[in-house]
C-alpha cells in the first residue's frame, strides 16, 4: 500500500491523512463543491472533486465517483472514515471489486453489523445478552404490534442508522407513527435506506462501549471501555474513558463479552461493541464496524494509534508481531480522558445548527490535551449542509477529576465567535455533580434542566466591532454623517484637596433631618451641580454619556466637597439614556455613585410618573423611590406639572420612608410682580408653600423651569416664602433670558438657602446660571458661595474640552433670549417644539408658533407649563398653526376636530387638575362624550403585581430581571426592550469614547476599548469594502492582532435585490425558520384547519429535521416557501389565524 483515499471529509478526513503520513503514505482527499474550502481538502497530497451536480452530501455518497478518482490518481486503498459510506456494504463491495484495499472489516462482517438485526442475531449466537427486538425490518403495522406485545417505550431504530440519526423514542401509538415516519426519512436521507426495526426501550441506563482490535491472522483484542452515556437526541456529545464507577469485575466481563461475539464471527480491523447498562447487567445494542468519533480517548489511555493500526491492519499484518501490540493482559490503562464534540449548535436556541462566518477562532492547548480540529479557522464558512462539528476536544490526566478540572479550563479558553456553540452547555455538563461523580446517564442531559441555565456570552469584542461598523457605514441615527474629527484629549483638573465634611456624610451617619438642620445653620448659600442632568439636558438634548462624566466624576466629589448635591437623574435622563445612548441610567448611577462617595445625588421625580409620562399605579411610585433609593439617590425633588398637591403627597411620604430627602416642589410661572397675572401671586405661592410643609417636606423647592422668575420677584417671593415656611428653599432657574446671575442675588439677598448652578462651560442659554460666575457675583459679600473657585475653574477645563464632542446636539441659542417672558417655554420644550416644527415642514414659522404657544396657554387657562404639561400645549400650538386654525376656529369648529392625543388626555384629567380647573367650554369641544377624571388618576389605577411583570420580562429578555429592571420596563415597556436588543447587538457600548460612539472609526485609525479592569481591546480599522448588489459591506479589522471582518448593509445604497420577508418577533401568527436550511416537506396548504401541535412542515438543516409544529388550533393563511427552498434563520414559513 502506497497511495490511500479517504471516502470522508472534515475533522475524521484529517486524522486519516495524519496516520498516513506518518506510516509514509501518499493521500488523496475528495471533498463536494460546497467543501472546496474545508480544510481535509487542503491536508491531502492530492484532492479532487465528486458528485458534481449533486446535492453536498449526496456527493459523499457516490461510490462510482469516489472509486474513479481513487483508480485515476493511483489510490490502493479506500479509508471510508466513519458515518456517509462507512458501513455501506455496496460500497465496501465495489471497493474490492476494483480491486482496492477497504480500509475496514471484511464484507460478511460489514452485512451483520451493517444491519442491527443480523447484529442482534449474532450477539445471540454468540451467547452475548441484548434487548428484545423486532426479528428482521418491519413496516409501521409490524413496529405497531412489536409495542402491543412488549410495551412503551419502544425505540425506532435504523437498520443501517449512526450517529444518532433515524432514531426516535414512542411512548404511544401517535407518537410511533410520527416517529417512524421521521426516523425512516432521516435514515434515507443520510444512509440511502430507509429499512426500520424497532426494540424495547431501556430506560435511563448507561451507555458503554468497548474499543476492539481485530487482524486476519485471528488475533481480537480489546482496548478497554469508553463511557458515552451523556448523550443528546441518541448522539453522544461527552466521552470518558475508561467508564468512571465500574467494577473490576464488571468491566472485565463486559470486555470479554465484547471480544467474544468478535471471536466468534472472526471480525477483522477497528469495531466498537455497544452496549446499555442497567443495575449491573449489560444488554448488547449494536456493533458499529468502524472508528469511532471518539476513539481519539481510548489513544490517549492506552498509547494505541487505531488508525494506523487499521491500516496495518488492512495490509495483512498482524497485532502482535508486525504491529507491535501487547498481548491483551498487558495492553496499557493509564489515566482518565475526556472527549468533547464542540459543535456549531445554539444550546440556546434548541441545539438548532447555527452558520455564518467564522470571525475568530483561538484553541486552547497545553499539557495533556488534544485537539482533532476539523473546519475551524477565521474566515471559514460554516454551511448548513454537513455536520456541525467543528473541534473535538480531550484532555487526559491521572485522575478522572484532573481531566474533569483540564476540561473546564480549556473550554473557557476557547474563543469562537461569528457562530453560536454548545460550549456554554459542555461547560455546565463538565461542572455537573452528576458527571463528575460518574453517575450521568443516557437522560442525564433531559432530566437536568440546570444544563439549560447559560450565563450571558458577553462577546465583546464582535459586538463592539458591529457597532462601529455601523455607525462608520450609516452614521448615528438624528445626526448627520460627517468627518469624524480630530480632538485632544480633555485637560484634567490639578486640583487643591481639602478634606471636608459633606451634606452626604451627614445624611449617611445622621439621617435627613440632620441634613435640613445643616442647612440651615450654613450662612453661605449652597450650590446644587446641574452639569451631570439639566445642564446637558437643557443645551445638548441630554446626549452626556457616562463614559464622559466617568472621566471627572472623582473630581467633582473631592474638589467641590461644599456642593450641596449634584444633580444627575430625571425623566429625559432615563428616556434618552436607553433610547438613544444605549445605556442603562441604573448602570450610570451605580458607577457613579462609586466615583463619587461623598456627594448627595438628586433626581427631578414626577410626583406620579416618577421618570415616565405617564401616571401609574401608587404601588409603582413607591417601588420606583425604593429602588432608586436604594441604589444611591438622595434627594427627590418632587414636583407636579400643574402644582396640584394630591399628585406629591404619596411620593413625599414614600421618600421619607426610605429615609432620604424629600424636597417638595413649586413650579413658578408668571409674574408676581404683574398685576394683570392675578392667578399666581404671592398668596397663590404661600398657601402651597404651607400645604407642602404640612406634607411632611425636607425642603422647599422652586422651580422656574422657563427662567420667568425676574430678579425683583426673585427677592419679593424669597423673602415672603421664607417669612411662611419653616423649611430650608432651593432655587431652580434657567438663565434663558440672560438675568440668571442677578435673580440669584437677588434670591440670596432674601435668603435662599440653595440654587441649581452648572460649570461654566455648561452653563448660560438655556441651562442654569454659571457656578464660577456666581462665586465671583457673591464674593465678598454676606453669604458668598464657599467652594474652591479654582477647582471649579480647573474642572471647566475638562467639561470645555468635552462639549465639543456634542456639537451636533448643541441647540443653536447662543444668545439671551428674552421672548422667553412673552412665550414662557421651559429651554427643553423650546428646542422640543422647534425640532418638531422643522419636522412636519413648519421651522419657518417657529416665530408664529411661538405667539401661538402664548395664546394657547391662555386658552387653557394658563396653566403651568412644565413637561408634560408644557407638551400638551406646544403639541396644540403646532396643531394649529398647521391647520392654519385660530381660537375662535377652535371654538366654532372644534367638534368636527380631532385634536392632538396629548391634549384629550390632558383636558380629560389624566395629568390631574390644573390650578382654577379647566375651562368648561373647551373642556367639552375637546373631549366630545369621553369621561373625565375629576380626582387623581393614580386612584385609578390597579396596582401593579411586580412578580406578574417580572415573570413577563424574564420571558422577553431571557435571563431573570433585577427590580431595576422591572421598574424601567414598566415605565418604559417598549423603549426598553429596544435597549434591550440593542445590548444583545452591539454590547456595552457605554465603554467607547464619544466621538467614536457618535462617528465610528476613520479607515486606519487605531482605538483602544477598555472593557473592564486590566482588559483592553485594541481596534484598528483597515479597509471598507465597496458594496454588494445587496448593499453589503465588508469592514476589515484588526482586533487585538487578528483579522476580523464585519458586514453591514449600507442604508444609502439602492439595493437590487429583494429581500425575504421575515417573520416578526412576538408575532404568534406568523412562523419563522428555526434555523438555516432547506424546507423537507410541506404538510399543508393555505385554509387549512389545523389543531395544536399538528406537523405543518419539516425543515432540514446538518442533516437534522425538525418539525413545524401549529402553535395554535387555526387556520393556514399563507404558506411563504415551497418544498427544496432554501431558508434562513426567521425568513416567514406560515401565516397561521
Amino acid at each position: 500500500m502506497k497511495k490511500l483515499l479517504v471516502a470522508n471529509r472534515g475533522e475524521i478526513a484529517v486524522r486519516v491523512f495524519r496516520a498516513c503520513n506518518e506510516l509514509g503514505l501518499s493521500t488523496v482527499a475528495v471533498y463536494a463543491r460546497e467543501d472546496e474550502y474545508s480544510v481535509h481538502r487542503f491536508k491531502a497530497d492530492e484532492s479532487y472533486l465528486i458528485g458534481q451536480g449533486k446535492k453536498p452530501i449526496d456527493a459523499y455518497l457516490d461510490i462510482d465517483d469516489i472509486i474513479r478518482v481513487a483508480l485515476e490518481s493511483g489510490a490502493d486503498a479506500i479509508h471510508p472514515g466513519y458515518g456517509l459510506l462507512s458501513e455501506n456494504l455496496e460500497f465496501a463491495t465495489k471497493v474490492r471489486a476494483a480491486g482496492l484495499v477497504f480500509v475496514g472489516p471484511a464484507l460478511h462482517h460489514l452485512d451483520i453489523f451493517g444491519d442491527k438485526i443480523k447484529a442482534k442475531a449474532a450477539a445471540d449466537e454468540a451467547k452475548v445478552p441484548g434487548i428484545p427486538g423486532t426479528n428482521g425490518a418491519v413496516d409501521i403495522d409490524g413496529a405497531l404490534e412489536f409495542a402491543k406485545t412488549y410495551g412503551y417505550p419502544v425505540m425506532i431504530k435504523a437498520a443501517l442508522g449512526g450517529g444518532g440519526r433515524g432514531m426516535r423514542v414512542a411512548r404511544n401509538d401517535a407518537e410511533m407513527h410520527d416517529g417512524y415516519a421521521r426516523a425512516k426519512s432521516e435514515a434515507i436521507g443520510a444512509f440511502g435506506s430507509g429499512e426500520i426495526y424497532v426494540e424495547k426501550y431501556i430506560e435511563n441506563p448507561k451507555h458503554i462501549e468497548v474499543q476492539i482490535l481485530g487482524d486476519s491472522h485471528g488475533n481480537i483484542i480489546h482496548l478497554h471501555e469508553r463511557d458515552c452515556s451523556v448523550q443528546r437526541r441518541n448522539q453522544k456529545v461527552i466521552e470518558i474513558a475508561p467508564a468512571v464507577g465500574l467494577s473490576l469485575d464488571f468491566r472485565n466481563e463486559i470486555c470479554e463479552a465484547a471480544v467474544k461475539l468478535c471471536k466468534n464471527v472472526g471480525y477483522v480491523n477497528a469495531g466498537t461493541v455497544e452496549f446499555l447498562v442497567k443495575d449491573d447487567k449489560f444488554y448488547f445494542i449494536e456493533v458499529n464496524p468502524r472508528v469511532q468519533v471518539e476513539h481519539t480517548i481510548t489513544e490517549l489511555i492506552t498509547g494505541v494509534d487505531i488508525v494506523q493500526a487499521q491500516i496495518l491492519i488492512a495490509q495483512g499484518k498482524d497485532l502482535h508481531r508486525e504491529i507491535g501490540l501487547p498481548a491483551q493482559s498487558e495492553i496499557p490503562l493509564l489515566g482518565s480522558a475526556i472527549q468533547c464534540r464542540i459543535t456549531t449548535e445554539d444550546p440556546q436556541n434548541g441545539f438548532l445548527p447555527d452558520t455564518g462566518k467564522i470571525d475568530t477562532y483561538r484553541s486552547p492547548g497545553g499539557f495533556g490535551v488534544r485537539l482533532d480540529v476539523g473546519n475551524a479557522y477565521a474566515g471559514y464558512e460554516v454551511t448548513p449542509y454537513f455536520d456541525s462539528l467543528l473541534v473535538k476536544v480531550c484532555t487526559f490526566a491521572n485522575e478522572f477529576s484532573d481531566s474533569v478540572i483540564k476540561m473546564d479550563r480549556v473550554l473557557h479558553e476557547f474563543r469562537i465567535r461569528g457562530v453560536k456553540t454548545n460550549i456554554p452547555f459542555l461547560i455546565n455538563v463538565i461542572a455537573n455533580e452528576n458527571f463528575t461523580n460518574g453517575q450521568a446517564t443516557t437522560t442525564f442531559i433531559d432530566n437536568t434542566p440546570s444544563l439549560f441555565n447559560f450565563p450571558h456570552l458577553r462577546d465583546r469584542g464582535t459586538k463592539t466591532l458591529h457597532y462601529l461598523s455601523m455607525i462608520t457605514v450609516n452614521g448615528f441615527p438624528g445626526i448627520e454623517n460627517t468627518e469624524k474629527r480630530h480632538f485632544e484629549e480633555p485637560r484634567q483638573p490639578l486640583l487643591n484637596l481639602e478634606k471636608k465634611k459633606t451634606a452626604k456624610n451627614i445624611l449617611d451617619e445622621q439621617g435627613a433631618d440632620a441634613v435640613v438642620d445643616y442647612v440651615k445653620n450654613t450662612k453661605e448659600v449652597l450650590l446644587t451641580d446641574t452639569t451631570l442632568r439639566d445642564a446637558h439636558q437643557s443645551l445638548l438634548a441630554t446626549r452626556l454619556r457616562l463614559q464622559d462624566m466617568k472621566g471627572i466624576a472623582q473630581a467633582i466629589d473631592q474638589g467641590l466637597p461644599e456642593l450641596f448635591s449634584a444633580e444627575m437623574w430625571g425623566g429625559a435622563t432615563f428616556d434618552v439614556a436607553y433610547r438613544f445612548l444605549n445605556e442603562s441610567p441604573w448602570y450610570r448611577l451605580r458607577k457613579l455613585r462609586k466615583l463619587m462617595p461623598n456627594t448627595m445625588f438628586q433626581m427631578l421625580f414626577r410626583g406620579s410618573n416618577a421618570v415616565g409620562y405617564q401616571n401609574y399605579p401608587d404601588n409603582v411610585i413607591e417601588e420606583f423611590i425604593r429602588v432608586a433609593a436604594h441604589e444611591g439617590i438622595d434627594v427627590f425633588r418632587i414636583f407636579d406639572s400643574l402644582n396640584w398637591l394630591p399628585q406629591m403627597e404619596k411620593s413625599i411620604q414614600a421618600v421619607r420612608d426610605n429615609g432620604k430627602i424629600a424636597e417638595a416642589t413649586i413650579c413658578y410661572t408668571g409674574d408676581i410682580l404683574d398685576p394683570s397675572r392675578p392667578k399666581y401671586n404671592i398668596q397663590y405661592y404661600k398657601d402651597l408653600a404651607k400645604e407642602l410643609e404640612a406634607t411632611g417636606a425636607h425642603i422647599l423647592a422652586v422651580k422656574d423651569m422657563a427662567g420667568l422668575l425676574k430678579p425683583q420677584a426673585a427677592y419679593h417671593l424669597i423673602s415672603e416664602l421664607k417669612d411662611t415656611v419653616d423649611l430650608p428653599i432651593h432655587l431652580h432657574t434657567h438663565d434663558t433670558s440672560g438675568n440668571g446671575i442677578i435673580t440669584y442675588s437677588g434670591a440670596t439677598q432674601a435668603g435662599v438657602d440653595i440654587i441649581d448652578v452648572a460649570t461654566a462651560s455648561l452653563a448660560g442659554g438655556t441651562s442654569q446660571p454659571s457656578m464660577q460666575s456666581i462665586y465671583y457675583a457673591l464674593e465678598h459679600g454676606p453669604r458668598h458661595a464657599s467652594i474652591n473657585v479654582k477647582n471649579a475653574e480647573q474642572i471647566d477645563h475638562y467639561w470645555e474640552d468635552v462639549r465639543k464632542y456634542y456639537a451636533p446636539f448643541e441647540a443653536g441659542i447662543t444668545s439671551p433670549q428674552t421672548e422667553v417672558y412673552m412665550h414662557e417655554m421651559p429651554g427643553g420644550q423650546y428646542t422640543n417644539l422647534k425640532s418638531q416644527a422643522a419636522a412636519v415642514g413648519l421651522g419657518h414659522r417657529f416665530d408664529e408658533i411661538k405667539q401661538m404657544y402664548r395664546k394657547v396657554n391662555m386658552m387653557f387657562g394658563d396653566i403651568i407649563k412644565v413637561t408634560p404639561s408644557s407638551k400638551v400645549v406646544g403639541d396644540m400650538a403646532l396643531f394649529m398653526i398647521q391647520n392654519d386654525l385660530t381660537e375662535e376656529d377652535v371654538y366654532a369648529r372644534g367638534n368636527e376636530l380631532n385634536f392632538p392625543e396629548s391634549v384629550v388626555s390632558f383636558f380629560r384629567g389624566d395629568l390631574g387638575q390644573p390650578v382654577g380647573g379647566f375651562p368648561e367650554e373647551l373642556q367639552k369641544i375637546i373631549v366630545k362624550d369621553k369621561a373625565v377624571i375629576t380626582d387623581r388618576p393614580g386612584l385609578h389605577a390597579e396596582k401593579v403585581d411586580f412578580e406578574t411583570v417580572k415573570t413577563d420580562l424574564e420571558q422577553k429578555i431571557g435571563y431573570e430581571p433585577g427590580d431595576h429592571e422591572v421598574i424601567s420596563y414598566i415605565m418604559y415597556p417598549q423603549v426598553f426592550l429596544d435597549y434591550q436588543k440593542m445590548q444583545r447587538e452591539f454590547g456595552a457600548v457605554t465603554l467607547l469614547d464619544t466621538p467614536t460612539f457618535l462617528h465610528g472609526m476613520r479607515l486606519n485609525e487605531k482605538i483602544e476599548v477598555q472593557i473592564e479592569k486590566g482588559k483592553t481591546l485594541s481596534i484598528r480599522l483597515d479597509e471598507i469594502g465597496e458594496p454588494d448588489l445587496a448593499g453589503n459591506r465588508v469592514l476589515f479589522f484588526n482586533l487585538n492582532g487578528q483579522r476580523r471582518e464585519v458586514v453591514i448593509n449600507d442604508q444609502s445604497v439602492q439595493t437590487q435585490v429583494v429581500a425575504k420577508r421575515k417573520a416578526e418577533t412576538g408575532n404568534p401568527n406568523q412562523i419563522g425558520a428555526t434555523m438555516p436550511g432547506s424546507v423537507l416537506e410541506i404538510l399543508v396548504k393555505a385554509g387549512d384547519k389545523v389543531q395544536k401541535g399538528q406537523a405543518l412542515m419539516v425543515t432540514e438543516a446538518m442533516k437534522m429535521e425538525t418539525t413545524i409544529e401549529a402553535p395554535f388550533d387555526g387556520e393556514i393563511v399563507d404558506l411563504h416557501v415551497v418544498k427544496g427552498e432554501a431558508i434562513q434563520t426567521q425568513d416567514l414559513l406560515i401565516e397561521i389565524n
